[in-house]
């Protein structure tokens, strides 16, 4: 009497899907489309990182051209300043190009520390506050 076939613990086993066979025409067809599904899933994947990669550049190239704009903004303000104080101009002239400078220099800061910038009332309230 032949011996038992023993069943392992847990019940059936999944098995693999067997490869087609390419010897017959049924084969070779599935064969086909599962290699013709790689190579477009491989395509898709590969557009996808593309299409990544340059949302990543134009995120890194706007951020970049941003920092300029600040930059020249505050540069242009601390220049306004100094003429300003060379001039002698008027407490309310001195005051304005204060406030501008500021505004410019805090407008740098939060792009650099990643914050969104400011409202125009969050900004008026800054410019009306005093700083020590």
């Amino acid at each position: 009497m032949p011996a038992r076939k023993r069943r392992k613990p847990g019940g059936v086993e999944e098995q693999a899907p067997a490869p087609p066979d390419l010897s017959t025409r049924g084969g070779r067809k599935v064969a086909q489309k599962s290699a013709a599904e790689i190579f477009a899933e491989r395509q898709q994947a590969a557009k996808d990182e593309q299409r990544e990669a340059a949302r990543v550049r134009r995120e890194a190239q706007e951020r970049e051209n941003r920092r300029r704009e600040l930059n020249r903004t505050k540069d242009a303000a601390a220049a306004r300043l100094k003429e300003v104080r060379r001039r002698g101009a008027s407490g309310e002239a001195r005051t304005e190009a204060e406030a501008a400078y500021r505004a410019a220099l805090d407008a740098v800061i939060r792009d650099e520390q990643g914050l969104p910038p400011l409202s125009e009332e969050e900004q008026a309230a800054a410019t009306a506050a005093p700083r020590e």
